[in-house]
């Protein structure tokens, strides 16, 4: 039984192919010294013979390479850091502390102490402190992060000083905003004098 259902499904098969088969053209001959003749011929006749220099393959705007990459100048435009460099930037304003004005040199220096006691050397134009947000009035309210940053170190026989300013986004025709921290004495804090 199951071999003359085998035999039933072949015939089937065999009896749906009796429709006739069409080609299309010839295929091209892969060899390029043989010469065609008949319609083959007459359809190659009408391609022009392509000529090319070693210029042709050079980069210009109208000759663009088509398999260059830009992935690396799109990576060079993505800035990897923030744009500036902010130092202590874990740190308000309020929370520092100066101890220490090196003055009287072309470039002066201040030491400011965070609230866990690590030590930070600034000098003027040098961003600091945690950055504050400040909303810009608008239809957007974008927020512009913004960051101190050290105006002058001033030290004289009895006060040295930190001035740091921050421009005002908000009003650009009134003057930085402007704070001052002097060199905290320890003999201040515990009350001897």
């Amino acid at each position: 039984m199951r071999h003359a259902l085998s035999v039933l499904w072949v015939a089937l098969i065999l009896a749906g192919c009796d429709s006739d088969i069409t080609t299309g053209p010839p295929p091209r001959p892969r060899n390029t010294n043989v010469q065609a003749s008949g319609p083959l011929a007459e359809d190659d006749a009408g391609i022009p013979v392509l000529s090319l220099r070693d210029d042709d393959f050079v980069e210009t705007d109208s000759n663009r390479d088509p398999f260059r990459s830009f992935a690396a100048s799109f990576r060079a435009q993505t800035p990897d850091s923030p744009q500036r460099t902010v130092k202590m930037p874990n740190t308000a304003i309020d929370e520092m502390r100066l101890i220490a004005v090196v003055a009287g040199v072309a470039n002066p220096r201040a030491m400011l102490l965070d609230a866990t006691g690590v030590g930070v050397v600034v000098e003027r134009g040098d961003y600091v402190g945690r950055p504050e947000v400040v909303q810009l009035s608008g239809d957007e309210g974008m927020g512009i992060t913004l960051n101190w940053r050290v105006d002058r170190i001033r030290s004289s026989e009895h006060n040295s000083e930190i001035v740091f300013t921050r421009e005002d986004p908000t009003g650009p025709d009134h003057p930085p905003l402007t704070r001052v921290l002097t060199v905290h004495d320890p003999d201040e804090s515990s009350g001897a004098h």
